[in-house]
């Protein structure tokens, strides 16, 4: 007998928490064309993934955790804990902890990383 869940629809926190991490997770690794896929449509038509990638060459984090998510109904801010090695030649830090905000909106359906064109 298979038993069968009841569906119910992800919150947009749900949503934005995830789409966050994946986005910020796709900076870590490098993966310019995952992260840009992210990003706001106005962002899109006004700048390429060439120009993404100019503009946001790469990142010193190591690893990233959802810090809070809070939305209304088109907007979402959303917090993310970040451990970053920091580049310096005469000196390891090790791991250093650093906070980021994010703004996502919702556009056509799709919550989408705001970014400045």
């Amino acid at each position: 007998m298979v038993a069968c869940a009841s569906f119910q629809p992800s919150t947009p926190e749900e949503v934005v928490a995830k789409n966050a991490l994946a986005f910020t997770n796709a900076r870590i690794k490098g993966d310019h064309a995952a992260a840009y896929a992210y990003t706001n449509a106005a962002y899109q038509k006004a700048r390429t993934l060439e120009d993404y990638k100019k503009a946001y060459p790469g990142t010193f984090a190591q690893s990233a955790a959802i810090h809070d998510v809070k939305c209304d109904e088109e907007k979402c801010a959303v917090g993310i804990d970040l451990k970053v090695k920091p580049p310096l030649i005469t000196k390891n830090l090790g791991t250093i902890d650093m906070y980021s905000k994010q703004t996502w909106l919702l556009e056509d359906g799709q919550w989408r990383l705001y970014v400045e064109p």
